[in-house]
């Protein structure tokens, strides 16, 4: 090839990376790029010939305002675009324009599906975060970004369901996907108190269910922390609305669900500072002890538990993320002290 015909390729190629917002649509290599200059700093602190990293740099070109689609194929995932050069990645949709008569059943289609709606969400959330690069305290947050955590909170909000194993829960389906995971915890921080309380009690309900679910992914467990300063919001009668369902005992079975809860490690660490939390607000609130339906409920809840954890080998319990200084003594509270033994050989 000759200069000129290198220069051309070279221009064509540069023409297709620009972006007016490269921290939203070069999420990712920006991020790297700051993860490199971090490590760098830190590398080279007191060093005064730093040796800059290689980054990609642009020059501006104003993208096209106006886009359109062109063509739409029927039953596939792609649409052809006007400007795709300018912005590659607009040039496929990820929806697809089949009849509204396509089986919801069919597992392939479904996922599809899920994908599609978790990378729409997880643009609203790119623009949420681009909003909130200032520092900002939740506040001061703009009218315009508080409508946005709103329109993407109604995106997840689930509908409830008669049976669990139905993949139609979308919220559900949403947790059943490693990216969803990620897109849930990184937007709890951004939810109200009240809507990050009622999304805890929906995973509550359906711990077992997520559980198995993410045999494969083991990523649970980036829920544990933004769930963690959820908990504090939980009432005493919603924290026992969350925790009563892994108590009963399925159709059938003679195993209740709670135990497939404490051989996860995401599962156990969020039992526990569910239960931690319910001792705090026993001890804080008298009122809580006396005897009523909800205190019943609570004693007999950690009844069974404990009999759960004591009957289940020490190999099969899974070893928790974080083990709350108050839940020894909330057992010593309610069981008899040879159960207790059991117990704290259990959780050594």
């Amino acid at each position: 090839m000759t200069r000129k015909e290198k220069d051309w390729v070279i221009k064509v190629q540069m023409v297709q990376l620009q972006s007016e917002n490269p921290h939203l649509n070069d999420y990712y290599y920006q991020k790297y790029y700051q993860k490199l200059e971090k490590k760098a700093d830190e590398e080279l602190l007191g060093q005064k010939n730093r040796v800059q990293s290689p980054k990609l740099v642009t020059p501006y070109i104003q993208k096209a305002e106006a886009y359109e689609s062109v063509v739409r194929i029927e039953g596939s995932l792609g649409q052809v675009a006007v400007s795709t050069c300018f912005s590659p990645r607009r040039a496929i949709d990820a929806v697809s324009h089949g009849t509204q008569e396509q089986d919801p059943a069919a597992a392939s289609s479904q996922k599809l599906w899920v994908l599609c709606r978790i990378e729409k969400m997880f643009l609203q959330l790119l623009e949420i975060e681009e909003g909130q690069k200032d520092g900002l305290p939740q506040s001061c947050y703009s009218e315009e970004q508080n409508n946005q955590v709103e329109k993407l909170f109604q995106a997840l909000k689930t509908q409830e369901q008669n049976k669990l194993e139905e993949a139609a829960d979308s919220f559900l389906q949403v947790l059943s996907v490693k990216k969803g995971k990620t897109l849930v915890a990184r937007l709890l921080p951004f939810l109200l108190p009240d809507q990050a309380v009622s999304l805890l009690l929906v995973i509550t309900h359906h711990l077992p269910l997520l559980v198995r679910r993410d045999v494969t992914d083991q990523a649970l467990h980036m829920l544990f922390k933004p769930l963690g300063k959820c908990i504090s919001h939980l009432t005493f009668h919603e924290l026992l609305q969350g925790l009563q369902g892994l108590m009963l005992l399925p159709p059938g079975s003679s195993e209740r669900p709670v135990s497939a809860v404490l051989q996860n490690q995401f599962g156990i660490s969020l039992l526990y500072a569910l239960l931690s939390h319910g001792e705090q607000l026993v001890s804080l609130d008298s009122s809580l002890k006396e005897p009523n339906r909800d205190h019943t409920a609570w004693k007999d809840m950690i009844v069974l538990i404990a009999w759960e954890i004591a009957r289940m080998p020490t190999a099969s319990l899974a070893e928790p993320l974080d083990f709350p200084s108050n839940l020894l003594p909330l057992f010593c509270h309610h069981l008899d002290k040879q159960l207790v033994q059991q117990l704290e050989a259990r959780m050594e």
